[in-house]
Formats: C-alpha cells, sequence, structure tokens
C-alpha cells in the first residue's frame, strides 16, 4: 500500500482525507471518529481498533448519562470540576456546556490522588536605548507568572490521569491577592477530591467553613465563604462571648463587687475615720484649740496712769512706765 493510497476508517467505515488519518496500532482511524474519544485519552497510538471501539461505546453511554447528571457544586475558573452530589461523581470540561462536550462522568471512587503543582515562569525585562535598539538592564530584571496546574489520578480504563491549568490568568507575585484566590481554589479541589465529595465542615459555631465547602453550582466561591464566615462568626464566638461575659464575669462580678466594697471598704473606711481621724480631731480641737483660746480672752490687762496706754506685761508698751 503506496503512502498516498486511499484509506478508510476502520471505525465508521469513511474514507479517510489527506490529512485526516489517525493511526492507532493495527490501522487507522479518522479524525472525525478520533474527536470523540475522551480528551483526557493519550495511547491512541497503542490502541487497537477493538479497543478504540470500546472506548466510543463508552462515551455514548457516558453521553446519556449526562442528562441525569445535575451538578451540585463548582470549582475552578475557565477549567470546571462539576460535582454531583447524588451520583456522588463529577465532570471536568473546559467548556460551558459540558453535555455538548460529553465530559466525563467520574465516580469518586475511581479517584485514587489528588494534587496541584505550581510553576513559576520567568522572563527577563529589556529596555529601548536612544538607538532603539532591547537593552538589558544592569543589573537584569525579571517577569514572573505563576501557573496553577490540578492533577487527579483516577482508575479508568481509558485514562489514569486528569490534569488541567486552573488559572484562567497567571498572578505576576507570590504575594498578590490572585495567587492567594488560586492557591485557596486549588486547595478545595484536591481536598474534596481526596475525600470522596465529602464536605468535612468543622462543628457550628467555629466560624470556619471547611476546607472542602463550595459555592453552590452557579454561586461565586466567595459569597459563600463569607456567609459561612459570618454565621460561623456569629454563632461560634459573638453569642457565646456575650452570654459567657453577661452570666461568667458580668453578674457574678457585680454581685462580690458590692458586697467586698460595703465589707471590705465602705464600713472599714467609716470606723477608721471615726476612730482614726474624727475622735482625735474632736479631741485635738478641745485640747489645743478651744482651751488656749478661751485663756487669753479669760486674762486681763492695766492701763497706764501715764499715757493712758492698756498694757499686759509689767511695762508699757508706749512710754515705758512699769505696773503700778
Amino acid at each position: 500500500m503506496g503512502l498516498f493510497d486511499k484509506k478508510f476508517c476502520d471505525i465508521c467505515g469513511e474514507k479517510i482525507g489527506l490529512l485526516g488519518n489517525r493511526k492507532v496500532e493495527d490501522g487507522n482511524i479518522c479524525s472525525k471518529c478520533a474527536k470523540k474519544l475522551s480528551p483526557f485519552f493519550t495511547g491512541r497510538k497503542k490502541s487497537t481498533v477493538n479497543e478504540i471501539k470500546d472506548q466510543l461505546a463508552y462515551r455514548e453511554d457516558n453521553r446519556k448519562n449526562l442528562e441525569s447528571f445535575n451538578p451540585t457544586r463548582s470549582f475552578g475558573y475557565k477549567t470546571k470540576v462539576l460535582i454531583d452530589d447524588g451520583k456522588q461523581a463529577f465532570v471536568v470540561s473546559r467548556h460551558s456546556d459540558f453535555r455538548a462536550d460529553n465530559a466525563d462522568i467520574i465516580p469518586f471512587g475511581q479517584v485514587t490522588g489528588a494534587r496541584y503543582e505550581v510553576e513559576e515562569h520567568r522572563s527577563q525585562k529589556y529596555y529601548r536605548d536612544a538607538q532603539g535598539r532591547s537593552v538589558s538592564y544592569n543589573p537584569p530584571r525579571y517577569e514572573y507568572s505563576y501557573e496553577f496546574t490540578v492533577k487527579i489520578d483516577v482508575n479508568s480504563p481509558y485514562f489514569d490521569e486528569i490534569e488541567f491549568e486552573l488559572t484562567d490568568h497567571r498572578p505576576d507575585s507570590r504575594y498578590c491577592d490572585a495567587y492567594r484566590r488560586f492557591e485557596e481554589e486549588a486547595n478545595q479541589i484536591v481536598t474534596v477530591l481526596r475525600s470522596g465529595g465529602a464536605q468535612p465542615f468543622m462543628q457550628q459555631g467555629s466560624g470556619f467553613m471547611g476546607a472542602a465547602s463550595a459555592a453552590p453550582f452557579g454561586q461565586p466561591f466567595g459569597q459563600t465563604m463569607q456567609q459561612g464566615y459570618q454565621q460561623g462568626y456569629q454563632q461560634g464566638y459573638q453569642q457565646p462571648l456575650q452570654q459567657g461575659w453577661q452570666q461568667g464575669y458580668q453578674q457574678p462580678m457585680q454581685q462580690p463587687m458590692q458586697q467586698g466594697y460595703q465589707q471590705g471598704y465602705q464600713q472599714p473606711m467609716q470606723q477608721g475615720y471615726q476612730q482614726g481621724y474624727q475622735q482625735p480631731v474632736q479631741q485635738g480641737y478641745q485640747q489645743g484649740y478651744q482651751q488656749p483660746m478661751q485663756q487669753p480672752q479669760q486674762a486681763q490687762g492695766w492701763v497706764c496712769p501715764a499715757c493712758g496706754t492698756t498694757n499686759t506685761g509689767k511695762f508699757c508698751i508706749n512710754c515705758g512706765t512699769p505696773k503700778p
């Protein structure tokens, strides 16, 4: 058979065009049949025609099963992980219409591992000099971007790994909000797949939603996180704190403080004031002030016969005449 001989698809029997041939281990298939294979399937060239037929039959059954697949939770951005909690299964689709895309339905029981990787991309920066030439900075300067990739290991007859880029745009720093957002979303996906789709919420009132709590299908993840944080804060911290303060601090403190103030401060102060200040002051006033004041009032003076000045001493303070 020559290079340019006409070939026919071993699946559908149609003639294969010049650029439409897709080789398999023991034959040829057309590009139309090859597009029906799972997007995660990478072993076409090592597969036989019968193995390709088996996979295409599985893909048709998968298309029918997608009609009853109803996502209840959603992860990701451009490529999404859609979870049907009723079926305990998920799909990974790059398209908005996952049914038209015939996304593979994967039961959680087939997941054997999940992880994410962050790849740093670096490119050197240049500037234009006066002659318009591209010149490197001295020292060199670089621009950075970070790519988040999620990898899911599965035990499937047709593929063993699902890999997709999580980032719809690549952040330029490890310390920006976008980087933290992708890191949080990647952790959410890995956690929920490793746990078999479970939602490991912590106890009510803890103030934390749990690592695998995703947004309902069609609802942004940030709103769900904010609502859960507010509810958890109020139930798990604010209300118990107020109740505990009133019951365990305010009331017990008021009673001992009132009793202790009366018994340990007010009454001793009154007694101490009477015994240590009021009585001594009264006694001292009577002994040291009232009596001396009375004595000078009782003393009588004499009138100088020479000048008529009143005196209390032995000599007149005006003319010096001795007391008669």
